[in-house]
């Protein structure tokens, strides 16, 4: 495999790989907003470099998205010396205490995990699971997590009368669901640092397929 690294005015540095594997030009834009295009057998550079040109606005739109996403994690409160799972499990598992108390719910068994999908989730038979970076998301959206799984205690589906109960405690809830997307990034390893971004690509479409020049593929594997 032969790595080429080429500064262009735009979109900056892009780092060319030979690739034995490729079918066909392949562009991502990846997690620390290196830009990376591999090349198939037979390709040249020069041609390379013209599919990145081509797409210069799409690649431009990825690292302003990335940049959002940088900036909206950096400015969590994190512990200077690092994440410590004590401390979360005991500023989540507190919060859990007051809420239960304060709406009259009941759950069997609470435990913790760093789950890479989801925020928590609630058994059939009432058990509480929830994932320790909870501890890092701001109050009104650790409450909503919180919040969410205990009214599945009482009602085990999403249905009317789920959202129903939750926005009677939580009459925000729909709007801080669609915040809480944007925290996404944090569920991902690695936890430290607490940095992580979507990988993106762009990859050259084949002779006979329309090419959609807003169709992003994520990642392989």
């Amino acid at each position: 495999m032969t790595v080429t690294s080429r500064n262009l005015s735009r979109p900056g540095t892009v780092v060319f790989v030979r690739s034995a594997r490729a079918r066909r030009m392949n562009l991502r834009v990846q997690a620390d907003a290196t830009i990376r295009v591999a090349i198939p057998p037979g390709g040249s550079l020069q041609a390379a470099e013209a599919f990145v040109r081509s797409r210069q606005d799409w690649i431009e739109q990825q690292l302003r998205q990335k940049q959002e996403s940088l900036n909206l994690i950096a400015g969590l409160t994190v512990p200077s010396d690092g994440f410590d799972p004590d401390q979360a499990r005991t500023k989540i598992t507190t919060r859990l205490r007051e809420l239960t108390a304060a709406h009259n719910f009941t759950y069997r068994k609470l435990n913790f995990r760093n789950q890479k999908s989801r925020w928590g989730s609630c058994s059939a038979n009432n058990d509480l699971s929830l994932n320790l970076k909870l501890a890092l998301l701001p109050d009104d959206l650790l409450d909503l997590v919180l919040l969410h799984e205990l009214v599945h205690t009482e009602i085990k589906n999403h249905g009317p009368g789920f959202h129903h109960r939750l926005a009677a405690l939580c009459p925000d809830a729909r709007a801080l669901d669609r915040r809480l997307r944007q925290y996404t990034a944090l569920l991902r390893p690695p936890l430290t640092p607490f940095i992580t971004t979507e990988e993106s690509s762009f990859r050259e479409p084949e002779k006979d397929e329309p090419c959609d020049p807003h169709q992003v593929h994520p990642r392989d594997g």
